[in-house]
């Protein structure tokens, strides 16, 4: 029987330039920095005590030890501040430090080392937060708990051991002492509903990466495609010994500890990358920036035609010369990784794996270490834009196919009309094809069958964008086009200043599109605001914060939605439109340098 009640548990990120960890043997501790599959000890520290927990913020370790919390100072490298509670467990949000005892959770306040204190009656297993709610295991229940009121709590058949929470799929997994697992979607977070629960036998902890659920065992690690959060299937399995006893994520990967080995997994690989009894997460505050600020530039020394990709911790970008370039969020080179010809379309990064299609009419499979898994012969140049997901990879040639080919390489269907394709392809939620013509907007089912095909009467040169029940497509010769999704059928055309050029991007529920004079705002009933007067600008990107970023004229400019100027820098001159990483924004010019700038925003 399932009550409402509900399972905290925090998301371990890794911030700034590289994904950095504490990794404990013991009583010695080393801060590390992850680059691909390598470790690079940055200072190892014995300490007078072995921790069970711990969080690392800048220059202050925080350490649970069963008995005591303790402040370590790693310069000094000596005990600042202690607090005799019994700390299991520790995880760090909105710059508190949350506390898990025995039956009570703690919020610490890490200036003035106060605390409020929350209190249960059954056991106290994990923590996690989830739109400003705190989420918490204890005993046979998951509870949803704002400051110390709880909202509706969920009960299991047996313990809970810990709880994940995906923000993207606005759902949280469960894991209970006898193996069941659940899933609750929490798309109204006061009403869930658990969709989804089975018994996985000795299952030992569980985190998301992406719409992949990661749950560990006692001697294998599952990877379980929840895209459809009902109905979970096993994806990969992998062999790795020992009792797992500790896991931080890493945005699309995570590090876990079996025994004394380290590994690394992700959808796609797991491998052993070091020694180590316990992981802990590392969130550095580095140096002080202002918005604007030049972090690094790098040059290639080869054109680019097609905007960069940030993949966790690393920027990826391609050349015309055929050549992907891995660089670390630091500025430094990982891997470059040579196809046949020239790239022009956006690499594409799902999971452990870049995607890069070239004009030797191969699509390629990269490994994250620059290490080739597979390519595919298409018979075709493909220099237009392509998507990925779960699934797999969606394309179409010069030749005027489109691929649906599934992350093992093998064709799941191709499609072809006699129309040209002209446009770069667009995937929805669903799995249904969106891609345009020299003469119409076609819709594909997941299947690779017609859906609609709708006469536009003239090329069609952007990549569609599907927003709410919309697709919107435009084209040089200047008309931007509304179709309904489900049917094709006509909403409304707008003519616009557009250019080969032209892109379109979204921000909620407003279209940005760049133009010969400027940026665009088109509203979903086709309201055309020029928000910005530029002189043949780039594609825009825009930060979740809504700061809109574009080149022009060799400068790279940051603005508000309303129009209002931010800061602006010089660059060169560049067609593709600029990245938004963790506080940085990420610009290419079209002579291949690459720019790297601080700002307050996030993808």
């Amino acid at each position: 029987m399932w009550r409402k009640i509900v399972f905290f548990c925090i998301l371990l990120a890794s911030y700034l330039f590289s994904a950095q960890l504490m990794v404990v043997q013991g009583n010695l501790a080393s801060l590390v920095e992850v680059e691909g599959d390598y470790l690079k000890k940055n200072l190892e520290i014995v300490l007078p005590f072995s921790p069970l927990d711990g969080v690392v913020v800048s220059d202050t370790a925080y350490f649970a030890t069963g008995n005591a919390l303790l402040e370590y100072n790693l310069k000094s490298k000596e005990i600042i501040r202690s607090l005799k509670i019994p700390a299991k467990k520790l995880k760090w949000n909105d710059e508190r430090l949350v506390v898990i005892c025995e039956k009570e959770v703690l919020l610490l306040d890490p200036v003035s080392f106060k605390y409020g204190k929350i209190s249960f009656q059954q056991s106290v297993s994990d923590v996690d937060f989830y739109e400003g709610y705190l989420l918490v295991g204890h005993g046979k229940y998951v509870s949803l708990m704002k400051n110390s009121e709880e909202i509706w709590k969920i009960e299991a058949k047996a313990e809970i051991n810990k709880i994940s929470v995906n923000k993207n799929k606005k759902a949280f997994a469960a894991l209970t002492s006898d193996g069941t697992i659940f899933l609750v979607d929490l798309e109204n977070v006061l009403a869930p509903k658990v969709v989804f629960f089975s018994k996985f036998e000795e299952a030992e902890d569980l985190e998301w990466i992406e719409d992949f659920l990661v749950v560990f065992f006692r001697n294998k690690v599952i990877t379980l495609n929840a895209a459809k959060l009902t109905s979970p299937r096993a994806f990969k399995e992998y062999i790795a010994s020992g009792n797992t006893t500790s896991v931080v994520k890493l945005q699309d990967s995570i590090l876990f500890t079996k025994g004394n080995d380290l590994y690394r997994v992700g959808a796609f690989s797991l491998k052993k990358i070091g020694t180590a009894q316990r992981v802990f997460p590392v969130l550095a505050q580095g140096e002080m920036y202002i918005p604007g600020d030049l972090i690094w530039q790098l040059g290639l020394e080869a054109e680019v035609r097609s905007s960069p990709v940030i993949f966790e911790n690393l920027l990826v970008v391609a050349d015309v010369e055929g050549i992907v370039h891995a660089i670390s969020m630091s500025g430094g080179k990982l891997w470059s990784y040579r196809t046949g010809f020239v790239i022009t379309a956006p690499p594409r990064v799902f999971m452990e794996r870049i995607y890069v299609t070239s004009w030797d009419n191969f699509l390629y499979a990269i490994s994250r270490n620059g290490q080739l898994v597979w390519k595919i012969d298409l018979g075709a140049d493909v220099s237009k834009a392509f998507e990925v997901n779960s699934y797999g990879i969606y394309l179409a040639t010069d030749s005027g196919e489109v691929y649906f080919i599934d992350h093992d390489s093998s064709i799941v269907w191709r499609f072809k009309d006699e129309e040209w394709i002209s446009t770069g392809v667009t995937v929805d939620e669903n799995g249904v094809v969106y891609f345009g013509t020299s003469r119409s907007l076609y819709s594909l089912y997941s299947n690779g069958s017609l859906r609609w095909k709708t006469r536009a009467g003239y090329l069609l040169t952007m990549k569609p964008l599907v927003i709410d029940r919309y697709v919107i497509t435009g084209s040089n010769s200047g008309w931007l086009l509304c179709v309904n999704r489900t049917n094709g059928d006509l909403i409304w055309k707008k003519k616009l200043p557009l250019s080969l050029n032209s892109q379109l991007s979204a921000f909620g529920d407003t279209v940005f599109v760049n133009a010969e004079d400027g940026i665009y705002s088109i509203d979903l009933s086709g309201n055309v605001k020029r928000i910005i007067s530029a002189s043949t600008p780039s594609p825009v990107a825009v930060s979740r914060e809504g700061y809109v970023y574009f080149v022009s004229e060799g400068v790279l400019y940051s603005f508000t939605l309303d129009g209002k100027r931010r800061w602006e820098r010089k660059v060169g001159e560049s067609t593709v439109e600029p990245v938004v990483g963790e506080e940085r924004v990420v610009v290419v010019t079209r002579s291949g340098n690459l720019y790297c700038f601080f700002d307050s925003v996030h993808p």
